[in-house]
């Protein structure tokens, strides 16, 4: 399965208005791509929230695209103690919940993190990709 794990300012970025018009048109091209049977996209449920800061209607929108999309096409995935998790707290604690969330969800499907900060996975065995 080929996809992406969506972190918090990948979505600030291209829903929220705070990225560029490339960043904004490259996220819509993502999701249209995952609607359409491309790479799917997995949102970590904190990142979700995390970028919701910046458009408080970001979630409402995310989930009225989830709504019309095939199952499995875009997820919301919530946060689950595992030694993937406990491992990133315990030798990146610099990194901030979103952050950690992002990380261990790639680390656990293999799929790479989507973000406009790619220093902010530094160290982290994760393959990151710019936005």
């Amino acid at each position: 399965m080929s996809g992406y794990v969506l972190d918090d300012l990948a979505l600030s970025a291209g829903l929220a208005d705070t990225g560029s018009e490339h960043q904004r048109r490259e996220l819509s091209r993502l999701l249209r791509g995952a609607i359409d049977g491309g790479p799917t996209l997995d949102v970590p449920a904190l990142c979700l929230a995390q970028a919701t800061e910046a458009r408080p209607g970001l979630a409402g929108h995310l989930a009225d695209i989830i709504a019309v999309a095939p199952a499995g096409a875009i997820d919301i995935c919530g946060l689950t103690r595992t030694g993937h998790l406990d491992t990133l707290r315990e030798r990146h604690s610099r990194l901030e919940w979103p952050a950690t969330h992002a990380a261990a969800l790639a680390l656990a499907t293999g799929l790479p993190i989507l973000t406009v900060d790619s220093d902010r996975y530094g160290g982290v065995a994760v393959d990151v990709l710019h936005l």
